[in-house]
C-alpha cells in the first residue's frame, strides 16, 4: 500500500499504527478460528446429550394431604409448570449456544479459500445436521411433555 493511501485512510494521524495481514495469514487464522468453534460446538453438543439422557422430565405427584381440592389442584399445576420451566429454559439457553456457534463459523467459512474450505465444509455439515436432528428432538420430547397434563 502506498505511503499517500495510507496518509489519506488514517488521516495522518501519527499515533495510529496500521497492523497488515497477508491473505494467506488471514486464511490460517480462519481456519483456526472455525476449528475451534466446531470443537466448542461438539463439546456443547455433547455434553446437552447427556444431560438430556440422564435428565427426563418427571411431573412430581404431591402425595400429601391438601387443605382444599381447589388448592391441591392449584399446587399440582403450578408444580407442572415448574417440572417444565427448567428444561425450557436450558434448552432455550442451549439452542441459542448451538445457533451462534453454528453462524460463527458459517461466516469464518465463507471468508476462507475454496481449498480450505472444502476440508472443513464436510465437518460443519455434520455438526450442522446433528444440532438439527437433537434440537429437533427435544423439540418433540418439549411438546409430549407440555401435553401431558396432570392428573387432577
Amino acid at each position: 500500500m502506498s505511503n499517500e493511501v495510507k496518509n489519506y485512510l488514517l488521516d495522518s494521524s501519527p499515533d495510529v499504527i496500521l497492523t497488515m495481514v497477508s491473505y494467506e495469514v488471514e486464511a490460517v487464522m480462519n481456519v483456526a478460528s472455525a476449528r475451534n468453534l466446531m470443537r466448542e460446538l461438539q463439546v456443547l453438543l455433547d455434553r446437552w446429550k447427556e444431560c438430556c439422557e440422564t435428565n427426563t422430565v418427571h411431573v412430581k405427584q404431591d402425595k400429601a394431604p391438601m387443605k382444599s381440592r381447589f388448592h391441591e389442584r392449584m399446587t399440582r399445576i403450578e408444580s407442572y409448570w415448574e417440572d417444565l420451566n427448567e428444561p425450557f429454559q436450558k434448552g432455550s439457553k442451549n439452542t441459542r449456544k448451538t445457533i451462534s456457534k453454528l453462524r460463527k463459523i458459517k461466516g469464518f467459512l465463507k471468508k476462507l479459500p475454496r481449498s480450505h474450505r472444502a476440508k472443513l465444509q464436510a465437518r460443519f455439515s455434520g455438526l450442522r445436521a446433528e444440532a438439527e436432528s437433537f434440537m429437533d428432538n427435544m423439540m418433540d420430547r418439549m411438546k409430549i411433555q407440555c401435553d401431558r397434563r396432570p392428573s387432577l
